[in-house]
């Protein structure tokens, strides 16, 4: 893989999985290294995206209204991702907040949004071009609801229930079987020693 071309890194896992720390230990790292790169995050990532983030976030509510949240995403997905191909073709080291896996998750699989339309509006925006390795830290959701209470401020999809958080892991699981890119690293290890997993990993491949 290596650097000659750009590589998106993405970050995938249910809320408090450590998807924050991890990716700015990361980046710390490369810029540390001089290595090209950039992070980002999804929903948002640019300053019209942000604003959808803000409409996601704030004014809808769970399961009422889930095609326009579905519809909100690839809005700002489609913002997003003209950045995110931008870096790319400067030989960046992308490093993404989630990003297709999580809208397999959240809305295929807990909505039960059509994967076939998921995957024509994926395809709209980047023509196929998937992450080239995406991490998927892994914990139980009762360590994700421990987690998420120690917040100070809590979204509404931190205020999902335990069940709820815990379908969400298995749909995580179901796409680290069906997608070879997708590595699962345990999420419920120290923070170092995951960042120490992450960064063997990228190491073993030759990205950086």
């Amino acid at each position: 893989m290596g650097l000659k071309k750009g590589v998106l890194v993405t970050f995938e896992g249910i809320e408090g999985c450590g998807k924050s720390t991890q990716i700015n230990k990361l980046y710390k790292l490369l810029k540390k290294r001089k290595i090209k790169c950039i992070k980002t995050r999804e929903p948002g990532g640019t300053k019209l995206s942000e604003k959808i983030r803000k409409l996601i976030i704030n004014d809808l509510k769970n399961n009422e209204d889930n095609l326009t949240e579905l519809l909100l995403l690839f809005a700002s997905r489609a913002n997003h991702f003209l950045k995110i191909s931008k870096y790319l073709k400067k030989n960046y080291i992308v490093i993404c907040d989630r990003y297709i896996d999580s809208t397999y998750a959240y809305q295929h699989y807990e909505q039960g949004q059509s994967l076939k339309f998921i995957n024509f509006l994926q395809k709209k925006i980047d023509n196929n071009v998937r992450p080239n390795i995406t991490f998927f830290l892994d914990i139980p959701a009762s360590l994700s609801k421990r987690r998420i209470y120690s917040r100070e401020k809590r979204d509404r999809f931190d205020k999902y229930n335990q069940k709820k958080m815990n379908n969400l892991r298995k749909s995580f699981l179901i796409l680290t079987k069906k997608f070879k890119r997708i590595i699962k690293i345990d999420g419920t290890k120290d923070k170092n020693r995951v960042h120490n997993d992450i960064i063997q990993y990228l190491l073993n491949k030759n990205v950086i």
